[in-house]
């Protein structure tokens, strides 16, 4: 069995013991470095090859700056690493820039550190992961929004974003349908207009709500 290898970077060494404490027991997950800082973080990933980093997204003091320009930073150096966040923060405007920038899962501080072994595997296996407070959150939102009714979605766009929710890329979308790139865009843009959905991490708070990514 293949062993995931996890970078873990947040300047709390309480938060950064715990999250090594909670993937004890769990043999496919192996914690090879930990950072305590943005520019920690940079350097060991220009040194060591992981297959996720769970970064927190506050992290002060360092060269590089943390929060969403770090993200950008990452995704942009090791496009195809997954990157789990790892916050205190809900509010699903902020979390929208977060996804945004390239992560793959978003998983609360504020919830049990169980979860931590779910969503490394997740992501590391090209699945998405947010925590079930952002998905109880986008539900409620759902709720006080029942009363505009969805325009229902043509085959081709409920194909493309059952596809883009389950973790496909446009590109990946547009070799497996054999489509443009810009086709599939525009299409996975119309459902989500249809659909009422103004980014990402609505989009997969949607689907998990309706069972498409079980």
């Amino acid at each position: 069995m293949s062993v995931i290898k996890l970078i873990v970077a947040d300047d709390h060494p309480l938060v950064r013991a715990g999250i090594s404490y909670a993937l004890r027991t769990d043999p496919g997950i192996r914690l090879i470095a930990q950072a305590d800082s943005t520019d920690a973080l940079f350097k060991i990933l220009h040194s060591r090859r992981c297959d996720v980093a769970l970064v927190d997204l506050n992290m002060p003091g360092g060269t590089f700056i943390d929060g969403v320009p770090m993200l950008n930073s990452l995704h942009r150096r090791w496009p195809h690493m997954p990157v789990l966040a790892f916050t205190l923060e809900d509010n699903l405007g902020v979390l929208q820039l977060v996804v945004s920038a390239g992560v793959r899962g978003v998983v609360l501080k504020s919830e049990p550190m169980s979860e931590l072994s779910a969503a490394v595997r997740c992501v590391h296996a090209g699945g998405t992961y947010f925590s079930d407070a952002i998905h109880r959150k986008w539900a409620n939102r759902e709720r006080h929004a029942h009363t505009v009714p969805r325009t229902p979605l043509s085959p081709r766009e409920h194909e493309v974003f059952c596809a883009f929710v389950r973790g496909s890329s446009v590109s990946e979308i547009a070799d497996q349908l054999g489509l443009s790139i810009k086709t599939v865009s525009r299409q996975k843009r119309s459902a989500m207009a249809k659909l009422r959905l103004t980014g990402d991490v609505e989009a997969f708070a949607y689907a998990h709500a309706l069972g498409l990514l079980d």
